[in-house]
């Protein structure tokens, strides 16, 4: 039976010594400065501003940062020189919205506003965000479809939706098998995870007509702590024993081959939970 809150269940890991690197992995760390900034210098994030074009931006753009948590994401959007909207429905100093108020004030491009709301009831007008961000947000969502359909009506025509880091599961059982097996479902409950098709279902009915799908090898965005170095190391090392370093050093200078590499880690990837991300336009 789950008794703490959010914010307790992260103190809680915090003074779990076993715990320490999953806490760091998270960017939950008790200095959210340094979780920020170390979030702002990940491989994920630079993947994240290839392909929202961030770096290729002359203007300022006007992103919300949706399921925001403790704000890590909006001070990297906001660094860039962007107008963050960081929304959430929790509030707390440490892993919330409070703790998101305290990275904008060290921001010196951009800006981070807070906004406290569910994703089903955004208080925006229609048209009025260029991006919608979300990191491990979607499988939080009360009611998935309608949440999809909130952030279709608050981007811009030929706006962008970025989800990513969402739990795919195969089926029922390994929803159970996922949730059993995840600590802060354990202390707190909330967490979830669909099949990838209800996924891109819902996106297709909430009006994305343009739906990408990142599997789970196919961007460090996914398969994060595992760097891209490491996917490289284990395609030369796979090489090697099938057909020795020599002939391996140079096969592994072909990006077609890592390419097909990634893809079939991808398709052997079934464990519960598997992390999936989507780029969506309207």
């Amino acid at each position: 039976m789950t008794t703490y809150t959010y914010e307790e269940s992260v103190h809680w890991m915090r003074n779990q010594p076993e715990h320490s690197e999953l806490v760091k992995l998270c960017y939950l760390d008790e200095e959210n400065y340094i979780a920020a900034q170390r979030f702002e210098k990940s491989e994920e994030f630079t993947e994240i501003q290839k392909i929202l074009e961030l770096n290729n931006s002359s203007q300022k753009l006007k992103i919300l940062d949706l399921g925001c948590g403790n704000g890590i994401a909006s001070y990297a959007l906001a660094s860039l020189g962007h107008d963050v909207t960081a929304v959430d429905p929790d509030q707390s100093d440490d892993v919330g919205l409070a703790a998101a108020r305290k990275l904008g004030s060290l921001v010196n491009n951009g800006s981070i506003s807070t906004v406290q709301a569910f994703a089903e009831s955004l208080p925006f007008s229609d048209s009025t965000f260029d991006i919608v961000y979300a990191r491990q947000a979607l499988h939080h969502f009360c009611d998935l479809y309608q949440g999809l359909v909130e952030c279709s009506r608050v981007l811009k025509p030929n706006g962008l939706l970025l989800a990513t880091r969402e739990h795919v599961i195969n089926d029922e059982q390994q929803l159970q098998e996922f949730l059993d097996n995840h600590l802060l479902h354990k202390l707190h409950a909330g967490e979830n995870a669909y099949l990838l098709e209800i996924y891109i279902s819902a996106l297709s009915k909430a009006g994305f007509s343009k739906i990408k799908t990142l599997a789970p090898f196919d961007s460090v965005i996914n398969h994060f702590p595992t760097s891209n170095a490491e996917i490289t190391t284990m395609l030369y090392e796979s090489l090697s024993r099938k057909v020795g370093k020599r002939a391996a050093s140079i096969l592994i200078k072909l990006p077609s081959l890592e390419k097909v590499y990634r893809y079939h880690l991808s398709r052997n990837c079934k464990f519960p939970g598997r992390l999936y991300s989507f780029i969506c336009s309207k």
